[in-house]
Order: structure tokens, then sequence, then C-alpha cells
């Protein structure tokens, strides 16, 4: 008999409306709070969220409550399915934490970590759904999507230190510095935390570095996929795409090229990009 599988994802994987009903999955919401009203992804466009940004005196994110996923695992596993829940990395969020702790008070729900966020999460979402199809046993998918978590490298381009400094991630004299010095960052995150991998001067050199950190993480493996979610960095992510083409001779979709989650955006700021790449 095939097993009855949901699969549940949080609101950071970026899905659309209208994949969100292509993929059949259950999203869990974070929240985002600017000036004091709380929205998630149903109540404020990612555009609209990055134009109050620029003016709002305060914003901040919040994982969803433990009872989200309470509600969530009792509904589907009470009609007999069995769970497969993806989360955005630990290193971001204690959403994965939240979501282990509610699936220990029911059989069949399998959390998974993908070690990575926005489009990364919906490599391994595609993934999931592909092994759903083959009838590969719920146990040996959470495994198998753990597994290929290590194959996503996610970076994010950080043009204006603001928002590091309002999450704490940077001391406003460093934020200082690198404005009068036109000071980029590198980041990529990795297994436990988000990294500084490079912070150079000017767009351009920002983008170079990127390609070589791609180059150097690449490790002789092909490239399957990448997106470029974005915080209105429309310059950026030209010149990303540009570079991607010349060197990797890869052309990304234009429907991976589009404005990220507030969930992403309120950490990095306007300008950002985050560039998943999926490699096999």
């Amino acid at each position: 008999m095939v097993e009855k599988v949901k699969v549940i994802i949080d609101s950071s994987s970026d899905l659309t409306f209208d994949e969100i009903e292509k993929y059949n999955v259950d999203v869990i919401p974070l929240t985002i709070n600017i000036d004091g009203t709380e929205y998630d992804y149903r109540t404020i466009s990612n555009d609209e969220y990055i134009e109050r940004m620029r003016t709002a005196t305060s914003y901040s994110t919040s994982q969803p409550a433990i009872g989200k996923f309470i509600e969530a695992f009792e509904k589907w596993t009470n009609e007999g399915y069995k769970v497969i829940a993806l989360t955005l990395s630990s290193a971001l969020s204690g959403t994965y934490n939240t979501a282990v702790t509610a699936s220990s008070e029911f059989e069949g729900v399998y959390v998974v970590d993908t070690k990575t966020t926005t489009r990364g999460m919906v490599f391994l979402l595609k993934e999931c759904l592909k092994q759903l199809e083959e009838n590969v046993p719920v146990e040996v998918i959470a495994e198998n999507l753990r597994e290929k978590a290590k194959n996503i490298l996610t970076y994010v381009t950080i043009d204006k230190l603001d928002n590091l400094v309002k999450g704490g991630r940077l001391s406003k004299s460093q934020a200082l510095i690198g404005g009068l010095l036109n000071i980029k960052v590198l980041t990529q995150l990795k297994e436990t935390e988000l990294v500084a991998l490079d912070k150079v001067r000017g767009k351009k050199k920002l983008v170079q570095t990127l390609i070589k950190h791609i180059e150097e993480a690449k490790q002789g493996k092909t490239i399957k996929s990448i997106s470029l979610p974005n915080a209105l960095a429309d310059e950026y992510v030209a010149l990303i795409k540009s570079e991607l083409k010349e060197v990797f001779g890869y052309e990304v979709s234009e429907d991976e090229i589009f404005t990220t989650t507030p969930i992403i955006s309120t950490h990095t700021g306007e300008n950002a990009v985050g560039i998943l790449v999926e490699l096999v």
C-alpha cells in the first residue's frame, strides 16, 4: 500500500501562491513586525515590505509558535498521513528546533533541517516530491534530503551594512567605516552560522569574489540550478547573472529571479542578493 504523505514547509522558502497550490504543500508562516504591526507572507508583499522598511523605525522577524506545528502535525497524522517538514537552516532561526519539539508528540513526522533558506529549500522540496512519486519510504527520503542539503551552496551579497547592525550581527562603528569605504560583504550560510567570506570595495569586486568562491566550492560537480532571490537589487542581479553565464555557461531563468521574503530582507537590507546553487 502506498503511504499517504503530506509535505510541510516554512514560509522563508519563497514559494509563490501558484507553487504552493501546484506542489500541494502546507506552509507554516514566519512573521514580520514593522512599526508594531505583524504580517506574514499572506498579508504583505515582498516588494511592499522593502519599500516600507526604508522609512520604518523598527522591524523584526519571528519564528512560528510551536502551536502552529502541533496543529499541522495533528491534522495530518489524524488523517492517516506521514509528514515531512522542511525548515530553514537552524543556523538562522529556531524554527527547526521548534518543529522537532512539536514532532516528538507524533508518530511518522520527519523534520528536515535544510541547512539553507529561500529557493534552496525549494530545490530540496522538488527532490522530495520526486522521491515520493517513486514511492521511496518517508524515513529514507528524509535522510536523502539531509544528504542532498550538503550540495546546496547558499551565498548572500550584502550591499549596505545597516541591517546587520540592527540585527546585532555588526557594530555601528564597523558599519560606519564600511559605508565610508564602500565596503560590500560576501557571506555564506555554513552548517552552524552565517560566515563573512570576504569584505571588498565596490559592486564589481563583490561579484568577482562571489564567482571565485563558487568555483572553489564546485569541486568538479555540475551546476543543476541557480536562483537569485534579492532585495530589489536589479543592478547586482544583472552583474551576477552575466558572470554566471560567462564563467559557468549557466543562464539563470527569469522565474528564479525575484524579490525575496521579508524573513530574509529584514536581516540583509535592501540591495542584497541571495545566490542559491544546487550541485550534482
